[in-house]
């Protein structure tokens, strides 16, 4: 999907939940000889999940593995909910809409693996990074040019800031 009918279903969105592992990050899971775990965040997505905040999107992280480096990054950015070791994402990121008091058209998801098609379907705006899985990719209403933990977020964000006309303004300190 693109152009005016991406726009005007963007233009809606109050809610951005992403997963995890494969969205934010690159999908790899580094252990050391102890077992503790590693996983490498993109700088540029964080800085896109700030401007998103700064225009008044709530974010929440839907991950079906649990993770202590997934609760350092989210609480470093200011998460508003990180829902972890979820295997049925679909009544969570209902929860997290409702909550809200939000409808589901007023939500986006941003998936990269079969777990992540139920909410996918169900939200108002379907997002992929491009190395998600081809039946994700399929079932998305926009897939990013780059992979999952590799700017695939922060150009979600922009496309969510722009279509609500918040791009200018959240940038504008740096122009």
């Amino acid at each position: 999907m693109s152009g005016p009918d991406l726009t005007k279903r963007a233009a809606k969105i109050k809610l951005l939940v992403l997963d995890i592992d494969g969205v934010l990050t690159d999908g790899r899971v580094i252990m050391d000889h102890e077992g503790h775990e590693l996983k490498f965040f993109d700088i540029k997505d964080g800085h896109g999940i700030k401007l998103l905040q700064l225009a008044g999107f709530e974010i929440a992280w839907l991950s079906g593995r649990a993770s202590t480096p997934n609760q350092v990054r989210a609480r470093e950015l200011g998460i508003d909910e990180l829902v972890e070791d979820c295997k049925i994402k679909l009544p969570e990121f209902e929860r997290l809409v409702g909550e809200r008091g939000l409808k589901p058209e007023q939500a986006a998801f941003m998936g990269d693996d079969l777990i992540d098609l139920p909410p996918m379907r169900a939200a108002g705006l379907a997002l992929a990074p491009a190395d998600a899985w081809p039946e994700v990719k399929d079932a998305a209403h926009w897939v990013a040019t780059l992979p999952g933990g590799r700017g695939a977020v922060r150009q979600a964000c922009e496309l969510l800031l722009k279509a609500v006309g918040k791009w200018e303004e959240v940038t504008a300190r740096y122009f």
